[in-house]
């Protein structure tokens, strides 16, 4: 299962997104019988506060075990490795799912981990959409690094970014996404106030979040639950 989230500029990237978001503003205020609040609106205290307090008295170790709980629920094996052993890990998850092509993402942690793929494609901001996209719908096996794990669902957030592309998470028949231990929180709120910060000190962010909840899986048509459907066929957290 996998969702995404657009990321936009709030203020507007040109006068038509200006214009748009202003006739959308007036309307509603119109809709309501008053005239626009334009400055001295204050943000309403939370009457209930669920989704801070959720799973929020859990130390890591728990978060790990319940992370590791969900996944079973959500056809998704997790394999506890060290920084030392990830090369070694990772290599004899590849040749599990019967060896490459591989395509990785550019994330600078597989430099500062050391890891290396002979013969592995990298999705480049260098190179044209259509030649990524063409690499990962030819991959076997999709290896990234989660930006933060959902310990409550099971989920691994990251950001498409130039040398992230959404359709890596999507096209190749097997997932590996590389989870760190201090990234892993207790659900999407955490998540969400992490990128709020990041974005409210100036950093940009990607144009999509994607949070992705193991291989993709459907039970549409007659609650028969099939794996695969459209996205891999089997995912793979390696925790370290």
């Amino acid at each position: 299962m996998t969702t995404a989230f657009s990321h936009s500029d709030p203020s507007g990237s040109n006068a038509q997104d200006r214009s748009n978001r202003e006739t959308f503003l007036n309307h509603i205020a119109s809709s309501l019988g008053r005239p626009r609040k334009m400055d001295g609106v204050q943000r309403p205290a939370w009457k209930h506060t669920v989704h801070l307090d959720t799973l929020a008295d859990r130390n890591q170790d728990e978060l790990i075990e319940i992370l590791k709980e969900q996944c079973t629920f959500i056809h998704t094996q997790v394999i506890e490795s060290t920084p030392e052993r990830l090369q070694r890990t990772l290599d004899d998850l590849i040749a599990s799912f019967g060896g490459g092509p591989v395509m990785r993402s550019g994330d600078s942690r597989f430099a500062e981990y050391g890891l290396s793929f002979p013969g592995d494609s990298v999705w480049s901001p260098e190179a044209s959409r259509e030649d990524n996209v063409r690499l990962a719908e030819a991959a076997n096996v999709a290896l990234v690094f989660a930006d933060y794990a959902l310990a409550e669902s099971g989920t691994v957030v990251l950001e498409s970014r130039p040398d992230q592309g959404r359709a890596l998470h999507f096209l190749p028949a097997h997932y590996i996404a590389v989870i760190q231990r201090d990234s892993i929180v207790p659900r999407s709120t955490q998540a969400m106030a992490a990128y709020h910060r990041r974005h409210g000190a100036g950093e940009a962010l990607g144009s999509c979040i994607n949070m992705i909840s193991g291989p993709s899986n459907s039970a549409d048509i007659e609650m028969q639950l099939v794996v695969g459907v459209h996205g891999p066929l089997q995912a793979t957290y390696v925790l370290i």
